[in-house]
C-alpha cells in the first residue's frame, strides 16, 4: 500500500508512505520532510560548519 504523505521541503518531490515506513526523513528541530538525497545533502551543510564553542 502506498499513501502521499507530503512533499519535501527543498526540491518538493513527493514523500510516501510505503506499507507502513515512511519514505523520507522528517527533521528534528523544525518537524520539516525531506527526501533521502535532500535530507543528505542537509546534513553534509551541517557538519560543514564550524564548531561553535563557548568561552
Amino acid at each position: 500500500m502506498e499513501e502521499l504523505v507530503g512533499f519535501c521541503a527543498q526540491c518538493g518531490k513527493p514523500i510516501h508512505c510505503l506499507h507502513g515506513f515512511l519514505n523520507g526523513v522528517i527533521s528534528e528541530g523544525k518537524e520539516t520532510l525531506y527526501c533521502f538525497p535532500c535530507h543528505e545533502k542537509q546534513k553534509e551543510k551541517e557538519h560543514a560548519k564550524p564548531d561553535q564553542c563557548c568561552k
